[in-house]
């Protein structure tokens, strides 16, 4: 029994043996076959892959290997044709001769070829990308890696002979053709010609030798397009033998217009004026690192940094924007200056600007940008000198806070938003005016010296801040507390006759102190109306009715008042006020123009005179009117009235 247990043992430790020694000889002959796999299969494979890859016809003349048997032989493809895809029309993407390249069977296997040395020889590639973006050299249209580590083509050596390309990108209305070529001697070289936005074009690029190199070193390169529509340069380093995906490079850029540069960079950038920019970049996978960057646009002096990343289908910015010096008309280009020009001359000037604000084309892109400049220019009078802030971007949502707007005397502060997530874009403000002067607001000489402060708070719809503000609700407030008002110009607002021609012959230049002013204003629809509108001098109160109509910016206000002293005659017209925000009109009494009330001719006195005389005599006179204003009018509580328009 023991002998018959010795047995099976036996038997059953020759079975095992028997088995791994077929296992052996199984891999062993699946290692031989790999070594030495035939090339007809390789013709097939090959075949196969681009086929599979590319999705197009492939004709493959003849595939031959350089040994028997090796792991890593030298495979070559004869004549081989790689078809257009179908949404590019008929044609070859490809055609070449010879192309020879070194790879690993087992790298074939694990489905992660990637060739080493490759000789080619006798190539013609037509490279072509339509006006939606997409590109016949990558027909996987996903952009969902985020940024995910690429390895490149991991190239030891490359030469390429009697070689020719072209590149037609109809999106960035660029097209050209020329020779290529790779060799130990000088490098890469690829030099075409053709046009770019409809202008005489030359693209050239250079790049080192590549032979016997370490796939992932550092791979010097030189990049030119020469344009009268733009002058672009790059020198720099990429990550790896022509791994594109990763790299560092300085930058220069000239050309008319900053949508030019765009239309190489394709990051959504305007029309503007000329510019010359420079910067140094890097580039890792979906995202840009900008450093460095200085230039001008227009007369507009610039400096600052971003980064630009791609995550989850977005793009995040985030940058500094420091500018010396910065005119908003350098932010338009010709066209636009000459459509804004033309609406001016059709619509008079404006002072709410029509910057647009729609938000459509910039669904996928949040960050945030922080903004100086030190100095604001314009083409026109402008109270407005400086400006910083920070801007953030929040899926269609955009918020300015930390705003300072520096003026010709004081500043204002405050905070705008557009929220563009359904429906038409939604602009508000809430804005502080502190420390400005009358004078530099309004322009109204010495008529009214005051240190103004102010308050907006609106909110409207529409494609363009003119727009939405057209529709506007909340509040404008400004007000001063202290001060002084020309005399003259207080005895007219207390409609005073005879105070006004007092001043006018004893000291035309005389002041009176001014106790407050107070222009606060109620929007509803883009109509403003006072709520109140006053002014307190030592000698007079005026109080204002009217309103003021945000689209078309007109202004129909009137300012009566009584005097505090006595008065022998009393004035019947009262203030206008008239005209536009950019151009306001203010008639006193019947005396003219406000800052000709001083030196009135002497038909506008007696005019004056005569019809007050009439007045007082009951002479075409509204007398419930009169009544009202003759009467000596109430101080205003200057405090209440100035803290509830500040609220």
């Amino acid at each position: 029994m023991a002998d018959m247990d010795g047995q099976t043992g036996f038997f059953a430790t020759n079975r095992v043996r028997n088995i791994v020694a077929v296992i052996v000889a199984i891999l062993v002959l699946i290692l031989l076959f790999l070594g030495a796999v035939p090339a007809s299969l390789m013709r097939t494979a090959i075949s196969n892959e681009l086929r599979g890859a590319s999705d197009r016809d492939v004709d493959i003349g003849a595939v031959t290997r350089d040994s028997f048997f090796s792991y890593s032989p030298v495979i070559t493809v004869h004549d081989l044709r790689v078809a257009q895809p179908d949404w590019v029309g008929e044609g070859d993407f490809l055609k070449l001769q010879k192309i020879s390249a070194r790879v690993s069977i087992l790298d074939v296997i694990l489905g992660d070829a990637r060739p080493d040395r490759v000789s080619i020889d006798g190539l013609d590639i037509a490279l072509v990308r339509n006006e939606e973006g997409r590109a016949n050299w990558n027909d996987d249209e996903s952009d969902d890696d985020d940024g995910q580590k690429s390895r490149g083509p991991g190239l030891t050596d490359l030469d390429i002979v009697n070689s020719h390309f072209s590149f037609t990108d109809r999106k960035r209305e660029l097209t050209v053709n020329g020779p290529v070529s790779v060799n130990s001697e000088d490098g890469l070289r690829a030099e075409a010609s053709g046009t770019f936005l409809k202008t005489k074009a030359r693209l050239a690029f250079t790049g080192g030798a590549i032979t016997g190199i370490d796939p992932e070193a550092d791979y010097p390169f030189e990049m030119s397009l020469q344009s009268p529509a733009l002058k672009l340069t790059a020198k720099g380093k990429m990550q790896g033998v022509l791994n594109t995906d990763r790299f560092t490079a300085t930058l220069s850029a000239q050309a008319p217009t900053l949508k030019n540069l765009d239309q190489v960079i394709e990051a959504g950038l305007f029309g503007t004026q000329p510019i010359d920019l420079r910067a140094n970049v890097r580039h890792k996978d979906k995202d840009w690192f900008i450093r460095k960057l200085s230039g001008s646009i227009g007369r507009s002096k610039l400096s600052g940094q971003a980064d630009v990343l791609k995550r989850e289908g977005r793009t995040k910015i985030d940058a500094k924007i420091d500018a010396a010096a910065l005119d908003f008309d350098d932010l338009a280009d010709d066209a636009g200056l000459a459509k804004a020009a033309a609406l001016t001359r059709r619509i008079g000037p404006r002072v709410i600007p029509n910057t647009r604000i729609n938000l459509s084309k910039m669904g996928a892109t949040d960050g945030q940008i922080d903004f100086i400049v030190d100095r604001l220019l314009s083409r026109r009078e402008t109270v407005f000198r400086s400006l910083k802030g920070q801007l953030a971007m929040d899926h269609r949502v955009i918020k300015i806070t930390k705003l300072v707007v520096g003026l010709k005397s004081g500043q204002m502060t405050g905070s705008l938003q557009v929220d563009h997530r359904s429906g038409a874009p939604k602009f508000s403000t809430d804005l502080t005016l502190k420390g400005a002067s009358l004078a530099d607001l309004i322009g109204n000489g010495d008529i009214v010296t005051a240190t103004m402060r102010g308050r907006v708070k609106l909110s409207g719809s529409g494609d363009t801040i003119r727009a939405a503000l057209e529709k506007a609700d909340g509040k404008a407030a400004m007000v001063a507390s202290g001060g002084s008002v020309r005399a003259t110009v207080a005895h007219v607002l207390g409609q005073n006759l005879s105070g006004a021609v007092e001043e006018i012959i004893d000291d035309p230049k005389a002041r009176v102190p001014l106790r407050c002013l107070v222009a606060n204003f109620k929007a509803k629809n883009g109509v403003l109306t006072p709520s109140p509108l006053a002014v307190d001098t030592a000698t007079s109160i005026g109080r204002g009715e009217g309103r003021i109509n945000l689209d078309g910016e007109k202004i129909s206000l009137t300012l009566r008042g009584g005097t505090k002293g006595k008065s022998a005659l009393h004035i019947v017209d009262p203030i206008r006020i008239s005209g536009t925000l950019n151009a306001p009109e203010v008639s006193v009494a019947g005396l003219g123009k406000a800052e000709d009330a001083e030196k009135p001719s002497l038909g506008d006195v007696l005019k004056v005179a005569t019809k007050s005389i009439g007045s007082a005599l009951g002479i075409g006179s509204n007398k419930k009117q009169d009544e009202a204003f003759i009467q000596k009018p109430k101080s205003l509580d200057c405090a209440a009235v100035v803290a509830a328009a500040m609220r």
